[in-house]
């Protein structure tokens, strides 16, 4: 065992992102560092040693920035290119998952304490399927390391955008109780309140075992849309453009007249106003004795939470025991639970958000009475049209669009949950260190739905006349309501992980720079998913505006691995390493990962470090083996091959069906990725850290989508084979496969500088600086076609997020004697939105640049008490407002702004007083 050196002190801090008072206090101390498993390898080694680029947030760090979660958290590390988050937009499924370089959650690896967890069990055919970071046991976290460099010939699948390992604490004495509050200063919503504990009990060295139990509670509250109003910025961003609007609006309209009976005030009892906060009034014309038609587009967008509510709880307990001098046992026991209440705009009901007819080539059109008392017969005739004209069809119904606010929000209550449980040992044996443990995990999804409609029983209320769409129904109306409404537990899904792993690792004989090492193992892991609806209806996607069909999907496979590494310093200041790992999957057969790596220290003040290997995802058990599901396109798409005669039929130019297949056929995604760096430390105040990294994925799974396949013309006459149409020549569906595609190439910088300025009598600055530039990110949309460039864009609107070309957190540290200020800029570049996303969502046909995200944050700590932090802090101090997206997805329902990179809520106090005791 080595006593550090002042370089390798330093290197804690351009490797781990240390902060500078820590190096500085082992320097002083001359403590002897303990050889560690770091993050990316499987040799034990000095923390300092390693050569993989990776950045460690610790818990003091945690706890200067205020943040409450893990997705907060990771907001502050710039290689995270975008969250992927329904837990601060209100949406989805309630799941928060991390994003390595933007290549998605399933090329991030997530761990805790260096093992798997099960990933979340609600999945689809091409979708996303990752570990909730919710799961996460906030409270119990020691540090994060962020390794920014793929990891697949140590850990296996989904390490190609890098690894993010979650270490708790594992030897803590004594307790700690912290309760923490914070709001927006407006008041309007966003509140937090929290609660954590930890105990510990017993000193591994003195009294031979040690026993840590952690809990945490967590309060959110819902920030409505309306409150803050994002979406209508947009009006005096882009001019000509409107507020993101739907022709489904609440009062609704009578299609076949163009006029909606809320946008006129003698329209009658029976029938609402238009309500301007949610509605827009366009005019649509002469009506036949030339007075002017209205109607009353739906502003869904103002129906939407910001954020929503939410309760968090984890509890976590490890305990280690000492088996004899040179072996410990230890247990690890978790349970997180996150619960979310998921708002979305009230369904939309007309022609096209509804079933398509397989026989027919057409949706169901939503039809009412003309006789009844809801329809408005007196309006109609003051704008000139005839008894005869408002006789209806055969049937004497006309139709209607509208949004069934009389229902309320469609509700997703989520509740996900994950329980963990692992049983190992670590020692030596005959010189050679070993781990080993069992893992347990299984995730639980509870879906429950909460005014959604079903499709139809609602069509049959509507047609006999018992629902009015243009304003209330009165109590025969509301038991029509009730009667159509699609409510209760939907799915109820497990997904587990079980794993038995094993390594060990020594050092060997001496080299020209040290003592060579080794390490090697075996992992068996079993993954299983049992994907179940519970309710047949929303299996079969009987639902108006939900998910489209989801079938059961119950799957399972096996997973076995061999891997090693070995370490060589062949010459003074000079260490090479080689590792690889070969996987075994049940069901698509094998796949062999090396890496090498590169470490050299020509001074003491200079280091360079590199690294090369290859990587791999697999498909997800839904992407094997899921039953065909149904859904539709995103947009409103035009049929190039329209039946003859019939250009302006609304068939043509509709949301196609869309048919998804899994394929049993896949191969995995594989990547090269490569990294080169350099880190330098001219004296002890000062660090410096760039590094070069780039990636390549080939035979990308995914899909491509009936969007792509319809907008694209080379795409269609390429694949219009999948493109299915009836006798007539209407489009029935598109089959959308999923399958290995083509490439995509993305490579950047890393910027890692670090600093410790000593004061005097005035205490000490430690500035930092995390920042990533992308300079290029680019795909194939198909196997052999043409790459796109999407670096600086805002993405394709679906698939591919936005990708900000810059992207920093800046910080000034400022301790002096009991007090410590912290001052912490983060900053996201600004992206372009291509025309035909802005036109799609705002109605402009032109490019829009969205402004730079540029926040400051400032915090103030005291422990000037005995035990007692206390700690007051203030985000967004300038108040300022999410840049204006045109776009309004992003991974969620939220529009106005971009969910994934800033945080909506206005300027935002928040507290937190903590007490430590023995």
């Amino acid at each position: 065992m080595r006593h550090p050196t002042r370089l390798c002190a330093a290197l804690a801090v351009a490797f781990g992102g240390l902060a500078a008072g820590q190096v500085q206090a082992q320097d002083q101390n001359s403590q002897q560092l303990e050889r560690v498993v770091v993050t990316g390898s499987s040799i034990k080694r000095l923390e300092s040693e390693t050569a993989l680029p990776v950045t460690t947030i610790t818990r003091a760090q945690i706890e200067k920035t205020g943040a409450t979660n893990v997705e907060d958290l990771l907001r502050r590390v710039s290689a995270a290119t975008a969250a992927f988050s329904d837990t601060t937009q209100g949406a989805g499924y309630a799941t928060s998952n991390a994003n390595l370089r933007g290549l998605g959650a399933n090329s991030t690896l997530v761990l805790l304490n260096g093992r798997r967890l099960a990933n979340h069990p609600f999945g689809n055919i091409g979708g996303t399927v990752a570990v909730d970071l919710n799961s996460i046991p906030f409270a119990a976290l020691e540090r994060v390391e962020v390794l920014r460099d793929g990891a697949s010939a140590v850990y296996g699948t989904d390490a190609v955008g890098g690894v993010i390992n979650f270490i708790t604490r594992k030897d803590y004495g004594g307790g700690n109780i912290s309760l923490r509050a914070g709001n927006t200063e407006d008041n309007i919503g966003g509140k937090e309140t929290g609660a954590s504990l930890a105990l510990g009990f017993g000193d591994i060295s003195s009294d031979g075992f040690n026993l840590l139990v952690t809990g945490n509670v967590q309060k959110n509250t819902r920030l409505k849309a309306i409150e803050q109003k994002f979406y209508n910025r947009g009006v005096d961003e882009i001019p000509g453009s409107a507020p993101p609007t739907s022709g489904g609006a609440f009062p609704g309209r009578l299609v076949d007249f163009g006029i909606s009976p809320g946008a006129y005030s003698n329209a009658g009892a029976n029938f609402e106003a238009c309500d301007p906060n949610f509605t827009t009034r366009v005019s649509r014309g002469p009506s036949p004795n030339g007075t002017e038609r209205f109607i009353c587009r739906f502003i869904y967008a103002a129906t939407l939470d910001n954020l929503p509510d939410q309760d968090k709880a984890d509890v976590f307990g490890r305990a280690t025991w000492n088996l004899n001098k040179d072996a410990q046992m230890f247990a690890e026991v978790s349970f997180a639970r996150s619960a979310s209440i998921g708002r979305i705009a009230p369904t939309p009901i007309f022609w096209g958000a509804t079933s398509l007819d397989p026989v027919k080539g057409d949706y169901a059109h939503p039809m009412m009475p003309v006789n009844s008392p809801f329809f408005p017969r007196a309006l109609l005739k003051s704008l000139g049209w005839t008894d005869a004209q408002l006789a209806g069809d055969a049937n004497g119904l006309t139709e209607i669009a509208m949004r069934a606010i009389p229902a309320g929000n469609r509700i997703n209550d989520n509740t996900n949950t994950q329980a963990r449980f692992v049983l190992g040992s670590t020692g030596v044996v005959a010189g050679w260190d070993y781990d080993t443990a069992f893992n347990y995990a299984k995730a639980k999804g509870d879906l429950e739905y909460r005014g959604y409609i079903h499709e139809g029983r609602f069509l049959t209320e509507l047609a006999a006349g018992n629902i009015n769409p243009f304003g209330s129904s009165g109590a025969g109306g509301d038991a029509a309501w009730a009667r159509a409404a699609m409510t209760g537990p939907m799915r109820k899904s497990d997904s587990t992980t079980m794993e038995v792993d094993f390594k060990v690792s020594r050092e060997l004989g001496a080299m020209a720079g040290g003592n060579m090492a080794v390490a090697m193992g075996v992992d068996f892991r079993r993954e299983k998913a049992e994907d179940r609806p519970v309710n047949a209806d929303y299996s079969a996607g009987k639902h108006i505006g939900g998910e489209g069909s989801v079938p059961a999907t119950v799957a399972s496979r096996n997973i076995s691995a061999v891997f090693g590494e070995l370490s060589m310093p062949f010459a003074k200041g000079v260490e090479a390493g080689l590792s690889a790992r070969y996987d075994r999957y049940s069901d698509f057969g094998g796949t062999f990962n090396p890496r090498a790596t590169i470490r050299w220290n020509p001074s003491k003040e200079l280091l360079f470090r590199g690294a090369m290997g290859t990587g791999f995802r697999a498909p997800t058990l839904w992407d094997v083996n899921s039953p065909v599901s149904s859904t539709n396109t995103a947009n409103s798409l035009v049929d190039p091959d329209c039946p003859a005669g019939f250009s302006g039929d609304p068939r043509c130019e509709i949301q196609f069906n869309v048919r998804n297949f899994s394929s049993p056929n896949l191969k995995p995604e594989k990547s090269r990725q490569a990294s080169l760096g350099v880190v330098f430390e001219p004296n002890r105040h000062f660090t410096a850290a760039v590094d070069f990294w780039t990636i390549t994925k080939r035979d990308l799974i995914g899909q491509i989508g009936g969007d792509a396949l319809m907008s694209s013309p080379s795409l269609y006459q390429r694949f219009k084979s999948r493109v299915k149409r009836n006798a007539q020549g209407f489009i029935l569906y598109i089959e959308t496969p999923v399958e290995n595609l083509g490439e995509l190439k993305t490579s950047g910088i890393d910027i890692d500088l670090r600093g410790s300025i000593p004061l005097g009598d005035m205490g000490t600055l430690r500035p930092a600086l995390n920042a990533t530039h992308i300079a290029k990110w680019k795909r194939q949309s198909e196997k052999g076609g043409a790459f796109t460039d999407f670096e600086g864009t805002a993405g394709d609107g679906s698939g591919v997020q936005p990708v900000p070309t810059w992207q920093h957190t800046l910080s000034l540290d400022w301790a002096l004697g009991s007090f410590n200020f912290t001052v912490e800029n983060t900053f996201v570049k600004g992206w372009t939105e291509s025309a035909g996303l802005v036109d799609a969502n705002v109605g402009v046909n032109a490019p829009h640049k969205v402004k730079d995200t540029n926040r400051f944050n400032l915090a103030a700590g005291y422990t000037g008490f005995k035990g007692l932090n206390l700690r007051l802090g203030v985000k967004n101090v300038t108040d300022k407002e999410p840049p204006f997206t045109a776009v309004s997805s992003y991974g969620s329902h939220a529009a106005g702004y971009a969910g994934s990179f800033a945080d909506p809520r206005g300027r935002y106090w928040y507290g937190t007083i903590s007490y430590e005791f023995k």
